[in-house]
């Protein structure tokens, strides 16, 4: 527990919080493990594979999330140059407070891909990623993220910071 907020539970808490419940969680096979009705369907692949694009992607999908009515945020898995998932903000749509954007594209690359690990994957995504987004990052296995307009790096997802 933190000395500064008494009461409140510490990041390594919350990180280790989510990393288990983002490993158990699917496993109840709830109606938030299933592939949301509200999901982008088609992968758009950009021109030249480039951060600048697979950025300019994740900011397509927040666009995209604003017009729907949900929260402001767009993320996309990318490995070897290939967009394999991505995602608006679904929390609103479907009502599940963990369908962040970058949670929710983690779910459509394990999909796409077939298995949970994401070995050598990169996230991108429209703003720096919470606490249970990087659990969830780091649990797939992914090598690193990326975020926001500046393409700032947030290097490898950790559980605790």
């Amino acid at each position: 527990m933190s000395t500064k907020f008494p009461g409140r539970p510490s990041r390594r808490a919350l990180l280790a919080f989510a990393g288990v419940a983002t490993a158990v969680l699917p496993q109840l096979r709830s109606r938030y493990a299933r592939a949301s009705t509200h999901a982008v369907r088609d992968i758009i692949q950009p021109d030249r594979a480039s951060p600048a694009a697979f950025i300019e992607r994740a900011f397509a999908l927040r666009q995209q999330a604003v017009d729907s009515g949900d929260q402001a945020y767009g993320a996309a898995v990318v490995k070897d140059g290939k967009i394999i998932g991505q995602s608006q903000s679904l929390v609103v749509l479907d009502d599940d407070p963990s369908a962040h954007a970058e949670m929710s594209a983690i779910r459509d690359a394990a999909r796409r891909v077939g298995r949970a690990g994401l070995r050598g994957a990169t996230l991108y995504s429209s703003s720096r990623p919470c606490p249970m987004c990087e659990a969830a990052a780091f649990w797939a296995g992914l090598e690193g993220f990326h975020f926001g307009r500046g393409i700032e790096p947030g290097g490898a997802p950790r559980l605790c910071g």
